[in-house]
């Protein structure tokens, strides 16, 4: 099965903090544990608030049984098919566990776990400074879900024999290799004692880490698993986590300027802060997994397996400082990316726009780049996403702007009534999406009969485009309003979510902050009647992207919604209407098949597709060297994709924009870089012909 790749929509998986102890009792003679309790009152409030909430059942027990095995041991590393056949007298018992507030399953699977992580770790021991052969003709297969649980002690064994090895041969290639570069020598057998002593410390403070993980934070993981069998964004959150969603949805985060999150036992970067020091420094992406953390002048720390604040708290420090990331990237490649550590503006996760320019039409196209629908919900004074879209576009008026992009891409959503409201600044009036919930459908309409920009609009987005970018595409794209471009469909997730204080459905008050639930409570549909839901929104005009191969979005989750479709609603509009898209799409292929660096970026994503299924790896050195130099090879083929600036393509600020820039030299900076980052920008640059194109056939 596919691992749930985040606990949470844009968050990282933060652990449940410890006072939920199976082992406290509410009060004298009421023999029910705080697990208990918050188990069955999770069961009734996903059962009473979720949209459609699945039957809870047998087919339900034995799923819930794949995904928690799996959410314990994501690796496969602990538990053989001997310990799951110990559990499986459970198997379609866990609906009534669920309902019941029971836990025999989680304490025997809990009890296994533990059993056999003291078992391997005994394994890993015994075999640590064994000397290791490079020679031998055998392979490791690194992505779990493509193996089987090992059958015995004995299989198991031999797995964690091949994990050492693969471990030691990655260390050993990377030192040789570092050598070579610097032209020394060393003894072979002082490499290998180094090697040794890396691992070796790397695995004691794995199983260190593994040793502190409380019960707690496994009871988490039990209630999720439930929970994520209803939808992959229903949630149970602590009070921690929904702390920390206001802060996110509020543009108040503070660190390097990269939103992390788990996924197995790896720390994933789930987007990068425009302005940040990582967005400036430019090498770190979304998706890449962060193996090890580096200070200055020391060495790396291995960070499998750790907490996900206990990786922030390596990664962020003092303004001015340095860290290394050594981080694997999607075509599998292993990169150390050093990042000086500066203050994370959040004013520049904003809207912001600029003007740009083509030497041969001169035209003033404006240009408004929106990171996330952002809002503060607890209060309306703070800044808003639609309104400052709507000053954005108040301001490219008045510079002179005939037609406008507006980059959406790697926004992830946020608010839906911001998305209402930012949708109608492009139309008079009329529906801007439907909503169905357990009670019927309604729309939301279009609450401003003001139109702030009637020219031609492209909007641009990718697979990261998700949510209320989602509604808004598919709005102004049903309306024919404006020409979605963009690499591939949007992420597909056509639901909305409502938070649940567990508090108020307690007669407990002694067990109080039980913390919060996260719960769909509606899918949301196009004014044309079809669903986002899996699908995304397809974009008029496809471009070649780095991820046009990979699957990725909604349908990569475990048990998403399904797609469907409801009546259409009666919508119109003559604010400006695309009157001739197929011959602007037939421009748009000629221009593309001629530019050579949209034929890079083709090349390079059906590359990065195909390493991502070679995932055995060789232990034989000669092959393992052979292979790690050819994907080396080929990627510095694509390293300079986006970094060339565009003859003929001027940016420049809005002079209302320039007394805020200048009043801060670091401002100036993130500035020079958001003009610079346009002036490279091939999706940008394109857009902006499409754009001309647009004007030429109305």
């Amino acid at each position: 099965m596919k691992y749930k790749k985040s606990w949470f929509l844009l968050l990282p998986l933060f652990l449940l903090i410890a006072y939920l102890s199976g082992n406290c009792r509410l009060s004298q003679g009421d023999p029910v544990s705080k697990e208990s309790h918050l188990l069955k009152l999770v069961y009734e409030n996903s059962q009473r608030f979720h949209y459609s909430p699945p039957v809870v059942d047998d087919a339900f027990s034995i799923k819930a049984f794949d995904d928690f095995l799996t959410n314990m041991d994501p690796g496969k590393r602990f538990y053989t098919q001997k310990d799951i056949h110990q559990l499986e007298k459970y198997k379609k018992d866990l609906d009534d566990h669920f309902k019941e507030g029971k836990l025999e399953f989680f304490d025997l699977a809990l009890q296994l776990l533990d059993e056999e992580t003291k078992k391997c770790e005994g394994y890993y021991r015994e075999m640590i400074d064994a000397p290791f052969d490079f020679t031998k003709d055998e392979k490791i297969e690194l992505d779990a879900e493509k193996r089987k649980w090992p059958a015995d002690d004995k299989e198991m064994k031999d797995y964690w024999r091949k994990s050492l090895k693969y471990e030691k041969l990655n260390r050993y290639t990377e030192d040789l290799e570092q050598l070579q570069k610097e032209g020394k020598t060393r003894p072979e057998d002082s490499i290998r004692m180094d090697i040794v002593h890396e691992v070796k410390d790397m695995m004691d403070g794995w199983f260190d880490r593994l040793s502190k993980v409380k019960r707690a934070d496994r009871f988490e993981m039990f209630v999720n698993t439930f929970v994520h069998l209803y939808d992959p964004h229903t949630d149970y959150l602590n009070p921690k986590e929904k702390e920390d969603f206001n802060i996110s949805m509020s543009g108040k985060l503070e660190g390097i300027g990269a939103r992390l999150q788990t996924e197995r036992e790896f720390t994933k970067v789930s987007s990068i802060v425009p302005g940040g020091p990582a967005a400036r420094q430019g090498e770190l992406e979304t998706n890449d997994m962060i193996q090890a953390v580096q200070q200055e002048g020391m060495e790396p720390v291995d960070i499998k397996g750790m907490r996900i604040d206990d990786v922030v708290s390596k990664i962020r420090g003092k303004k001015g400082t340095k860290v290394t990331l050594k981080v694997k990237k999607q075509d599998g490649s292993i990169k150390m990316i050093t990042i000086t550590r500066d203050e994370v503006i959040m004013d520049e996760g904003f809207a912001r726009s600029a003007i740009l320019k083509l030497d041969e039409t001169n035209e003033k196209v404006g240009i408004i780049r929106l990171p996330k629908f952002y809002a503060d919900f607890n209060d309306p004074k703070n800044p808003s996403a639609a309104k400052d879209i709507a000053v954005e576009l108040n301001k490219l008026n008045k510079a002179g702007a005939t037609s406008l992009i507006l980059d959406i891409r790697n926004n992830g959503g946020g608010s839906l009534q911001e998305v209402v409201d930012m949708a109608g600044l492009f139309i008079k009036e009329g529906p801007i999406v439907q909503v169905k919930d357990r009670r019927g459908t309604r729309p939301y309409n279009d609450p401003d009969a003001g139109v702030y920009f009637n020219g031609p609009m492209v909007i641009l987005v990718n697979s990261n485009s998700a949510s209320a970018s989602e509604i808004l595409s598919a709005c102004l794209q049903d309306y024919k309003r404006a020409v979605i471009v963009g690499g591939e469909p949007t992420f597909g997730k056509g639901s909305v979510q409502q938070f649940r204080n567990l508090d108020q459905f307690t007669p407990y008050p002694e067990l109080k902050p039980l913390g919060e639930m996260k719960v769909t409570i509606q899918k949301y549909y196009r004014v044309s009647g079809g669903s986002v839901q899996l699908k995304g929104v397809e974009p008029d005009i496809i471009l070649p992207d780095t991820y046009s191969y990979i699957v990725n979005g909604e349908k990569e989750y475990d048990h998403p919604l399904p797609y469907d479709v409801i009546e259409k609603q009666n919508y119109s509009q003559n604010t400006f209407q695309i009157s001739n898209l197929d011959e602007v799409k037939k421009k748009a292929e000629e221009r593309v098949k001629a530019n050579a660096e949209f034929s890079l970026v083709d090349e390079n994503a059906k590359r990065l597709a195909r390493n991502r299924k070679e995932t055995e790896y060789p232990l034989e050195l000669n092959k393992y060297k052979m292979m790690i130099k050819q994907r080396s090879e080929e990627n510095k083929k694509y390293e300079k994709i986006g970094t060339q600036v565009i003859p003929g393509l001027k940016t420049e600020n809005l002079q209302e924009d320039l007394a805020y820039i200048n009043s801060d030299s670091s401002r100036v900076a993130r500035n020079d870089d958001f003009l610079k980052g346009l002036s490279k920008d091939i999706y940008v640059y394109e857009s902006m012909h499409i754009l001309s194109d647009l004007k030429k056939v109305q």
